[in-house]
């Protein structure tokens, strides 16, 4: 049987009965406009509603562990002005988060956003709140054994950074350590792919500091996983990413090497992948790197033995040419790896010998434009892994 509460399904087994147990007996079959705190009402037993919170979170049905996991939130609205209340409440919290329930366990993940950003709020002590209670929470459903918990925490994660919940100390202490540990060598397959899209998405919220020091050497490691593929395309999908956040001195030293790994990979996949971010990446290297590693290696995707690579790289050519553009003579400013260049006001000019002669090793034969891509390419078989083609465009 299924019921609504705000939007949310609910699934029991029990019947109608269980509902009784919460005050829920003067509402219809189908249960419209559940108050999801209805069991917080007085009148119920002798219990208080602190007490009657605490029998219904560590309750033997999984059904009255859901509906409390559920109505977090507004259980904290109701004792939220009271300290001691609050603390007991987010105790509660901590001890539900080791339920043996999975569908329990993501039930409270999917509510710790909101809580987080109710705390945030209308907490002056939020941030002491907030990574006392809830991030050790977060950080541990990131290895839980259950597949939606994990999914569940992941999303999370990335809602409290993306809102700026998430401070810089526990970020670096309790979220990196975590990601460090799923992306061992022996780390099991699934966390390790995981993890690694996870770290990919954190990076582009650090501090580049904070990924110099924590995250770039375990990304140069796995952009070399030789076991999993679908590692190394989640690399080659962010590694322009990367580069932008480290700046050319990094990239020249630790990630170039790994870039010309990962474009000459055997799954044209990640080839792919490569030629699509190939403009970021060179616009975090040296003009001379550009012209005399990275204008050969571009040159070798646009040949490349793939329809789909070649395709990747004749898209990204004009972009990839534009970061040979001198700002201050041409008057083009590159932007980033969805734009292309942009006229900037005032100064015009002529590219110099060496950007016209950087350019003119990209110039296209005949044979090459008529072996282009067409805007609406025909499905073929190149003849590679053709296993590949089914699983390795996942991320």
């Amino acid at each position: 049987m299924v019921y609504v509460s705000s939007g949310l399904s609910l699934y029991f087994e029990d019947g109608h009965d269980d509902l009784d147990d919460f005050g829920f007996d003067d509402y219809g079959s189908e249960c419209d406009g559940i108050r999801i705190t209805a069991f917080l009402d007085a009148g119920q037993d002798n219990l208080t509603p602190l007490g009657r919170l605490e029998k219904y979170a560590f309750s033997e049905n999984v059904f009255n562990r859901q509906i409390v996991a559920r109505g977090l939130l507004d259980v904290l609205r109701e004792f939220s002005d009271n300290e001691n209340d609050f603390i007991s409440v987010m105790e509660t919290v901590a001890r539900m988060s080791e339920d043996g329930e999975p569908t329990v366990r993501a039930e409270l993940m999917e509510q710790v956003p909101n809580i987080a950003m109710f705390l945030h709020e209308n907490r002056p002590n939020f941030p002491e709140a907030f990574s006392r209670y809830l991030v050790p929470i977060v950080v541990r459903y990131l290895t839980d054994p259950n597949n939606q918990v994990r999914k569940t925490s992941q999303a999370a994660l990335l809602v409290l950074l993306e809102q700026g919940l998430m401070s810089k100390a526990d970020m670096e202490g309790k979220v990196c350590p975590v990601l460090l540990e799923l992306t061992e060598p022996s780390s099991d397959d699934d966390y390790k792919i995981e993890a690694v899209a996870i770290m990919c998405k954190l990076v582009t919220m650090l501090t580049k500091d904070t990924v110099e020091h924590l995250l770039l050497l375990r990304f140069c490691e796995l952009c070399s996983d030789v076991r999993l593929f679908q590692v190394r395309k989640v690399c080659a999908a962010n590694f322009g990413e990367v580069c932008s956040i480290v700046g050319q001195e990094a990239t020249e030293k630790l990630l170039m090497t790994k870039f010309f790994d990962l474009c000459s990979d055997s799954l044209w996949g990640i080839r792919k992948a490569c030629a699509e971010c190939f403009m970021v990446v060179s616009n975090c290297t040296s003009p001379e790197v550009r012209r005399s590693k990275l204008s050969p290696l571009f040159i070798n995707l646009i040949s490349d033995q793939s329809r789909w690579v070649r395709q990747a790289a004749f898209q990204s050519l004009g972009r990839f040419i534009s970061t040979f553009a001198n700002p201050s003579i041409t008057g083009f400013q590159t932007e980033d790896a969805d734009e292309s260049v942009s006229e900037s006001n005032g100064s015009t000019g002529s590219p110099t010998s060496d950007e016209l002669s950087a350019m003119s090793e990209l110039s296209l034969t005949d044979a090459q434009i008529s072996d282009s891509p067409s805007s609406s390419p025909v499905l073929v078989d190149d003849s590679e892994h053709s296993s590949e083609v089914r699983g390795q465009f996942y991320s």
